[in-house]
């Protein structure tokens, strides 16, 4: 049990350590970091999150596609992962300039856009919400 926890551990110490790399533009050190994260969890998709992002940020858009998109594989709900590989797979140049997801913020509750209103027969019907 205490080698696990210790895994566990080394594995959230390198994710740390690594994003603040990434941040700073210190891609090698980086690198080495998510390679040892990679090493103690490789079904993480946490990690290839952060592979995603390193491999962006070195302008390598096809291994980041890639990333991504293992991250999603390995969890299909993980947000991060989707976020980030939608940002990369716009046309519009704006969008692509967007926040890259490190995963290091608390996920914001999406609005809902569809309301169901129900007739007199009880039956309901979805309708998408009015934009202010």
């Amino acid at each position: 049990m205490d080698k696990k926890m210790d895994r566990k551990k080394a594995f959230e110490e390198y994710m740390a350590s690594a994003k603040r790399d990434l941040k700073t533009g210190d891609y090698f050190l980086a690198e080495e970091k998510i390679k040892k994260a990679m090493n103690e969890n490789p079904h993480s998709p946490a990690v290839h999150n952060l592979y995603g992002i390193l491999e962006e940020l070195l302008k390598e858009e096809n291994l980041a596609h890639k990333h991504y998109r293992a991250a999603i594989a390995l969890d299909p709900a993980y947000k991060p992962a989707m976020r980030n590989l939608g940002r990369i797979s716009t046309f519009e140049e704006r969008t692509r300039k967007g926040h890259i997801d490190f995963e290091d913020e608390p996920e914001q509750p999406e609005e809902d856009l569809y309301i169901i209103e129900y007739d007199r027969n009880h039956v309901g019907h979805l309708h998408k919400k009015n934009r202010k």
